[in-house]
């Protein structure tokens, strides 16, 4: 009874410093994200357009229909298949409701107290922590300046990072949980989790998640024995959120394959002393762009300082070395260590390896960036970089951990707090000139939502327009107008593939020559052969009916491969199954479950 008093006090205090320390986040943080729209960072210009040509096509087509293309930008795009964009998403779904930055700040707001929560629960439930341990691996997560800074900068497709902690929450087993039901339900969160993440546009750091959650299994079954189980629900997941995401990811790599941006070179590091260096600085201190970007060779682009932030402070340095020496003192006093040892060294080797890997794939060798440049994801990336953020959760939960191995539960409890206080100062004091310098001006984008949120008069694309100096890129869809000049990523940073050769400063409907308009046809950047034509190529003549569509935001017919369609019946299915899945097994389950105050011998 005691034991169970002193541990709810202990719940009591780690919910009343993560409520404390989400408040002083938000305070901290929130503000690089400016309600009047004033100072946002740089890539809102490409997000926060997309939110508004989001919600204009749900109006025209309601929320069911897919939301295939944009004609909002560049003469007319693919948006389904884009995986900058982030239709499926929270950001989106709020921007039904409410206007774009309220959407993207409202975002913030509720996946940063999501990353602190799953983290707790993470470590309390599962690891067994103490509630002050748990709470100490909490804030330092919350504090990630990964999610922070990403989200200042205008990287909305990162929010769903914070997710990560519930991923590997429900894919190992609680005490409670021995049915094939509950393993079923799980799998299926944890695939729903990994296709909200694809679905968000956070392509780039799934495969560094999935080695998370494969760490902080391995390190469970080091602690507390291993188990198929969470290897089984982790494989389901896997599989579950391929499905879940079938229909996009065909699409995507039908995209990918006419623009595959694999012409940029690939930056590393001289040395692996140089990444591993700059792997620690960018972990536990505040900037070290300065140095990272001295360090780097084969670069061709500007990494800047939002791209070396993923500080969780050097305080979390400092409890994992007192964890690390802690734990090395608790197994030199087992008598059987050397056989404990031999047990844990290849399950150590592998986590090793998986931690050495962020570092491998940023070392520069010829031969070897020669490989990394043939691997498919990773040849489209400029950078690698972002895979560092692949220590993120890792140091956060076993520096929590780390607080229990050295500490009596009474300093604990003492700990929490002044490490919370610790985290705090010094993210106050970390210096943001370079995100309150930032440019963008969301203005004109909230004002077109607010307007048509009245009316529901979405503007029709009526015309082509060169951008004008100092006018932000893709602004100009709140005119009906769709800029040439555009921001889109998939046709390279200077829009190296962007035919601009049967497209100018005009009406939609000028007809050249040769029977041709002057819109894209964007079916042709993804399906060419289906629909006979090339990527770039625009509507014709004939083809008046389904460009005025197109150009109103609503759905127009066009031809998918058969490896189109079986993805979308695929995807559908899965859905179905999935949602099925969450709603029957639960009950199933509570229907069959013995009431507490049944008799067997009674009857």
């Amino acid at each position: 009874m005691i034991l169970r008093a002193g541990r709810n006090a202990g719940e009591w205090l780690a919910w009343l410093v993560m409520a404390v320390a989400l408040a002083a986040y938000l305070a901290i943080f929130l503000p690089l994200l400016p309600a009047d729209g004033r100072n946002l960072g740089h890539d809102y210009a490409l997000h926060l357009p997309n939110l508004l040509a989001g919600y204009f096509f749900y109006l025209r087509n309601g929320l069911l229909a897919v939301p295939w293309f944009n004609p909002g930008q560049c003469g007319g795009v693919p948006f389904f298949a884009d995986l900058n964009v982030a239709y499926y998403s929270a950001p989106q779904a709020l921007a039904f409701v409410v206007d774009p930055l309220a959407a993207v700040r409202i975002t913030f707001v509720v996946f940063a107290a999501l990353g602190c929560v799953g983290m707790y629960l993470l470590a309390l439930s599962r690891f067994r922590a103490s509630p002050a341990a748990a709470g100490v691996a909490a804030v330092i997560f919350l504090f990630n300046g990964f999610y922070a800074y990403r989200m200042a900068i205008g990287h909305l497709t990162f929010h769903p990072f914070m997710l990560t902690p519930w991923l590997a929450l429900v894919v190992l087993p609680g005490p409670r949980a021995r049915s094939i039901a509950s393993d079923i339900v799980a799998a299926v969160i944890g695939g729903a989790i990994l296709a909200y993440m694809f679905h968000a546009g956070m392509v780039h750091e799934l495969a560094p998640i999935a080695l998370i959650v494969v760490v902080i299994l391995l390190a469970h079954g080091l602690i507390f024995g291993h188990a198929w189980r969470p290897w089984l629900r982790l494989a389901a997941a896997i599989a579950i959120s391929l499905a879940l995401s079938a229909a996009r990811l065909a699409a995507a790599l039908a995209f990918l394959r006419n623009f595959p941006r694999d012409e940029y070179p690939l930056p590393g590091f001289a040395s692996f002393a140089d990444a591993a260096r700059l792997a620690f600085l960018s972990l536990f201190t505040d900037d070290p762009s300065e140095a990272g970007w001295a360090a780097l060779t084969n670069k061709l682009y500007a990494l800047d300082r939002h791209e070396w932030q993923y500080n969780v402070g050097i305080i979390s340095a400092e409890l994992l070395a007192v964890g690390a020496v802690a734990l090395v003192m608790a197994w030199w006093r087992k008598r059987d260590r050397n056989a404990r040892l031999v047990r844990a060294l290849p399950i150590a080797l592998v986590i090793a390896a998986i931690l050495f890997l962020p570092l491998a794939l940023n070392w520069y060798a010829p031969g070897w960036n020669a490989f990394l440049k043939d691997v498919p994801l990773l040849a489209s990336s400029s950078s690698l970089i972002r895979w560092f953020a692949l220590y993120i959760p890792l140091a956060a939960l076993f520096a929590g951990l780390a607080v229990d191995r050295a500490a009596p539960a009474r300093v604990a409890l003492v700990a929490l707090p002044l490490i919370a206080l610790v985290v705090i100062a010094s993210n106050a004091w970390t210096n943001k000139t370079y995100y309150t310098g930032q440019r963008y001006d969301a203005a004109r984008i909230v004002a077109a939502w607010r307007a048509v949120a009245e009316t529901h008069a979405v503007p029709p694309v009526t015309a082509l327009s060169q951008r004008a100096a100092g006018v932000e890129p893709n602004v100009a869809i709140v005119d009906g107008h769709s800029d040439i000049d555009c921001y889109q990523p998939m046709f390279g940073y200077a829009l190296e593939h962007l035919d601009r050769a049967n497209i100018h400063a005009g009406p939609i409907d000028d007809v050249d020559g040769a029977g041709l308009l002057n819109l894209k046809n964007p079916a042709c950047y993804i399906f060419p052969g289906a629909n006979q034509c090339r990527p770039g190529d625009v509507f014709k003549a004939t083809q008046k009916r389904e460009a005025e569509a197109f150009a109103a935001y609503q759905a127009f017919p066009f031809e998918a491969p058969l490896a189109q369609r079986l993805a979308d019946w695929l995807n559908l299915a899965a859905l179905v199954a999935a949602a099925a899945a969450l709603v029957i097994l639960p009950l199933r389950r509570k229907g069959s479950a013995r009431p507490l105050d049944a008799n067997p011998a009674a009857g």
